[in-house]
Order: C-alpha cells, then sequence, then structure tokens
C-alpha cells in the first residue's frame, strides 16, 4: 500500500477535489480462471467458486490496489490519487479539475467500474481523507478524529465523575502537571459541579486533544480498544499508549437489541471499517473487555462460531493482520467512558418514567433474571 503521509503531501499541492467511491468494491475486480479454484467454498452439499474477488481474502487488498494502480498508470491519468477505494481527482484550478475527472469518468467506464453516487463528492476547496484535512494547500488532522471527546458531557452524578477521572487518569503521563489540574474534580462531593472543576475538566479535555493532534506514525504499532454500552459502542486508538483519534456512535433502531457479545463485537467491526486506512496492511493489537469476543475473533479459533452475524464480521475481518486480547472492564478505562457517554446525556425524567414502569408491571425478581440472562449471553 501507499504510504498515507505521501499520498496526503501529493494532494496537498492541488486545490480543487472530487472523492470517487466505488460501489462494492472488490466485487468489481473478476478472479483469473486459473484462480477460481482458491476461493472454492461449500454450501447445501455443493461446491461453489467467486468469480470476483469477495470481501476477507487475506491478500484481496493488495491485489485491488495493483488494479487500481495499473487503471491509473496505463490511462496516463493526471490528478488522480487512489487509495484502496478511496479515489481522489485533483486539479490545480477549477478547469484543471474538470479537465481531469471529465478524463478518469471516461477511463472508469471503459473499465466498467461503477461509483457510490451518495457517497461521491465533487469540486471541494476542503477534503478530508486518510485522517487529515486539506485546504489551500494547508495540512490539519480531521478534526472529526477528536469529536467524541469534545463531546464528553460534563459528570452529573458521582459514578460519571468517576468515569471520567478513569479516563483522564490514562492519560495522565501526557499532561502536563496532571495531579494540580485534577484536584477540582477529585475534590467535587456535590452536582452539578463548581465552576473551577468545570474549567478542570475542559482544560484536561483539551490537553488530551493537543497531545493527540499529531501526525500518525505509519511505523509504529497500533492498538484499537473498544468498547459498547447499551446505546453506543466506542473505540481509541493508541501509538506507544497515546491516543490518536476516537471514535463513538449511537446505536440505532435493531441494533439496541443486539445481544452484549453482538455489541462488543460490533465495537469491533466499526472502529477497524472506520480506521480500515490506517489498519489494512499492518499488524495491530484490539483489546476489548468481553471475553468470549476475543476468543471467536481470535485467528487461533478456527471452530464454527453459531452466531450468523458475528461470523460473517470474522469473514470481514480475515485480511486483517492483529491479535486479540482480554483486558477486564475496569482496566478497560477510555472506550468504556466514550461509549457511556450518551447514556449519561440521557433525560433523567425519561429514566425515572421508566424505571416506574419496571416497578409497577414487573413481578419480584424479574430483575435478577434479566442480568442472569445478560450473563449468559443468552
Amino acid at each position: 500500500l501507499p504510504k498515507i503521509d505521501t499520498l496526503v503531501q501529493t494532494i496537498a499541492k492541488y486545490r480543487v477535489f472530487s472523492t470517487i467511491d466505488l460501489k462494492s468494491a472488490y466485487h468489481q475486480i473478476p478472479i483469473p480462471n486459473d484462480e477460481k479454484l482458491y476461493t472454492a467454498f461449500e454450501a447445501d452439499g455443493s461446491l461453489y467458486q467467486f468469480t470476483r474477488i469477495p470481501f476477507g481474502v487475506t491478500n484481496g487488498v493488495a491485489c485491488f490496489q495493483r488494479v487500481i494502480n495499473s487503471f491509473i498508470e496505463k490511462e496516463k491519468l493526471k490528478g488522480v490519487v487512489a487509495y484502496l477505494d478511496d479515489v481522489t481527482v485533483c486539479g490545480m484550478s477549477q478547469d484543471d479539475h474538470d479537465k481531469n475527472l471529465e478524463q478518469f469518468l471516461s477511463a472508469a467506464k471503459r473499465w466498467n467500474f461503477t461509483f457510490n453516487t451518495d457517497k461521491c463528492s465533487f469540486s471541494t476547496s476542503k477534503l478530508r481523507i486518510l485522517g487529515h484535512e486539506i485546504e489551500n494547500g494547508n495540512i490539519r488532522p480531521d478534526p472529526q478524529r477528536l469529536q467524541p471527546l469534545r463531546d464528553l458531557p460534563l459528570p452529573s452524578d458521582a459514578k460519571a465523575l468517576r468515569r471520567v477521572l478513569g479516563l483522564f487518569a490514562y492519560y495522565s503521563q501526557w499532561i502536563f502537571n496532571y495531579s494540580h489540574k485534577i484536584r477540582p474534580l477529585i475534590d467535587t462531593k456535590t452536582f452539578p459541579v463548581s465552576s473551577e472543576a468545570k474549567a478542570a475538566f475542559e482544560q484536561i479535555k483539551t490537553d488530551i486533544e493537543n497531545s493527540a493532534v499529531r501526525a500518525v506514525d505509519e511505523n509504529l504499532p497500533f492498538e484499537l480498544e473498544t468498547d459498547a454500552s447499551d446505546v453506543a459502542i466506542a473505540a481509541v486508538l493508541n501509538q506507544l499508549g497515546r491516543p490518536v483519534a476516537f471514535f463513538s456512535i449511537t446505536l440505532q433502531g435493531p441494533e439496541k437489541r443486539y445481544a452484549a457479545i453482538e455489541k462488543e463485537a460490533q465495537a469491533i467491526i466499526e472502529a477497524i471499517r472506520h480506521w480500515k486506512h490506517y489498519l489494512t496492511r499492518r499488524h495491530f493489537t484490539i483489546k476489548t473487555d468481553q471475553k468470549s469476543v476475543s476468543f471467536m475473533f481470535s485467528k487461533r479459533n478456527v471452530s464454527k462460531i453459531k452466531n450468523d452475524k458475528i461470523m460473517r464480521w470474522k469473514i470481514e475481518l480475515f485480511c486483517y493482520d492483529f491479535d486479540i486480547i482480554h483486558r477486564p472492564g475496569k482496566h478497560n478505562v477510555t472506550p468504556d467512558a466514550l461509549s457511556r457517554t450518551f447514556c449519561s446525556m440521557a433525560s433523567h425524567d425519561h429514566c425515572r418514567h421508566l424505571q416506574q414502569l419496571h416497578d409497577k408491571l414487573c413481578p419480584p425478581g424479574i430483575t435478577r433474571l434479566y442480568h442472569f440472562v445478560r450473563s449468559k449471553n443468552l
């Protein structure tokens, strides 16, 4: 794969950009007839072979990048840069950009490439790509990398405060004079917190953000920490213990009804999808507080997974090189705090109404039964 820093520096020379997203990118690359047999699989007593590159094959990433590079080279395209399925068409001016874009689209038609138009953007002066933001020749870290940290709400109760203190302590080595700055929060006994504690909270968030806003060193190993709560999933990407990016999303509709083990597995798969430009073709370590997930996603485990959803996710991860380890929840500080951000932002009145319904409608012992079922992942 091309170096991210090199690509970003190349793109930054231009002023006008269009981003093209290839639809089901791997499936657009046919497999030579003499190589199809290596993709054979059995289903319902019959043997099938893929005719196009499937997602999850180990060398699919490198093969796809070679095809895209060959496409750009053979068509002699100018101002076109590709990192896997993320294609950027650039120009020094609007006219230059339009000319390059027209040549690219004509060549793509000859190669029968199809696009996901909903994810394409055209003729922009600001570009967010591969964890960077480019505008007028300037390169900055993408501010969205740190949005979950900025959205971390002020603690509203003692439990939320303990989570925040744990998060801050985890990165204390990167915060100058941390012991002094954290004191107003440690001394907090009543809520809402004092103005001094609020100022300390915002200052430490800023200090963590400043430690994270730096270029990602592609020569250092990556460490991915994930966690899931009832309503959100979150992850943090570290290098040598220092955060380089944060990620969190709220669960939608049916996702909220997933079993705990499925939510933890989804946190891993969504984080890897989000940071695929960093993690593809590089060895990294995943840390999760769900022991069952660490076993099922481990490449040492070759047994069949009965949960079809998790099995599909595991197949998707086959093309990545990683180790996965279990870390108890009490040590999984940062993603746990981020995943519960949305819980702490929920309305207290709404929670009180739910508790009243629970007390009036549920028979005695239902809470113990609920926690037993959750603990067994039933």
